[in-house]
């Protein structure tokens, strides 16, 4: 007796990608159904709850970047295989973004290190081709920093790379920006304005891509990149000189909102402050969310949960949960080389490296 068509696809979109991998491999119109690409946005709605967490730390005895799965109540699943393509002792983690992982070298001195676009439940991958921006065409300048930015634009359907080379000659400094569409395969080097990021890190929203960074007049803002329109904007930062002192700062996603964590970066106790963008009559607003501490034994925030938790990792680099509303800690069984660990959420799916 054979299924109906519609509760065979009810069925198999609720399955884990591993499961429908090893089915599409015995059955060849499985195997055109996980590839297309209305079952794979249905398999991935439908799925988004399962989100998960991923933790990069360089392991602390073979000083190796490592990335380990945890579930949402802290367990550690797994340590993921990275590709052999990757050097795993100069591993930088760009984003996740809907299964799809986005991983680079950890350092700008050769622009053409190897970029991958990378599928861990599909155990697929793809080399990025060479940028437009390479050591032989920035006419001899030094490069002084590279930023990284990776998401997906809903309204374009598309995952998208963006790269911040900074260039200084004859002390002149300068900034060139390209960006790369996994729908189309190929760089464009777009137009931008000056700016130092010095949070290499980048934080992805809703199509946007937002950096902490100095301005010409060395006035710190936010900057953000419309990954639709392919243009590059500012945002100001809340009020922090009430606090006194020079505070350090974060940004973190979570339920589809930008937070700002702001901390000071010495002492034995730690307090963070939390605020939430918000945007009202076409305004940014900053809303404080909330404070945090004063904590002994922390280093840093990390990163929020899905549920309002803050990740933090501990003098000892260890990996820590803090819940804001009951004030509790809860040590996550992960722990690397002090100021390594990072947190990125993470989704498995059907989505493909190949656009």
């Amino acid at each position: 007796m054979a299924f109906p068509a519609n509760l065979m696809l009810h069925i198999l979109s609720r399955l884990p990608v591993k499961s429908l991998v090893r089915f599409a491999s015995v059955r060849k119109a499985w195997d055109a159904l996980i590839r297309d690409s209305h079952f794979i946005s249905q398999h991935l709605r439908l799925n988004i709850s399962k989100t998960g967490c991923l933790v990069k730390y360089r392991s602390q005895i073979t000083r190796k970047h490592v990335i380990s799965l945890l579930l949402l109540d802290g367990y550690v699943l797994s340590d993921l295989e990275i590709p052999s393509v990757m050097d795993s002792n100069h591993l930088k983690f760009v984003g996740s973004c809907n299964g799809l992982l986005c991983l680079a070298h950890d350092t700008f001195a050769n622009l053409g290190s190897p970029i991958i676009l990378w599928n861990p439940a599909m155990a697929e991958f793809r080399v990025l081709p060479d940028s437009l921006i390479g050591s032989a065409n920035i006419h001899n300048a030094r490069v002084s920093g590279v930023a990284l930015g990776f998401g997906y634009h809903p309204l374009i359907d598309d995952y998208k790379l963006v790269r911040i080379v900074s260039l200084s000659r004859s002390k002149t400094p300068c900034i060139r920006a390209e960006v790369y569409s996994l729908k189309t395969n190929y760089w464009l080097e777009i137009d931008t304005f000056y700016f130092d990021i010095y949070e290499p890190s980048c934080t992805a929203v809703n199509g946007f891509l937002y950096w902490i960074a100095y301005g010409r007049v060395e006035s710190e803002l936010i900057l953000s990149f419309d990954m639709r329109n392919e243009a590059f904007g500012q945002l100001q930062l809340p009020d922090l000189n009430v606090f006194g002192s020079p505070m350090c700062k974060k940004l973190a996603a979570s339920k589809e909102s930008l937070y700002l964590m702001a901390y000071t970066f010495s002492g034995r106790q730690k307090e963070f402050y939390v605020w939430q963008m918000v945007e009202q009559n076409a305004e940014v607003l900053w809303k404080m969310e909330c404070t945090i501490g004063p904590l002994l034994g922390v280093e840093r925030p990390l990163g929020c949960s899905l549920y309002g938790e803050i990740y933090i990792e501990s003098s000892r680099g260890e990996l820590v949960l803090y819940d804001p509303t009951t004030q509790e800690t809860k040590n996550v069984p992960t722990r690397g080389l002090r100021f390594s660990l990072e947190v990125h959420f993470y989704v498995e799916s059907l989505v493909s490296t190949n656009g």
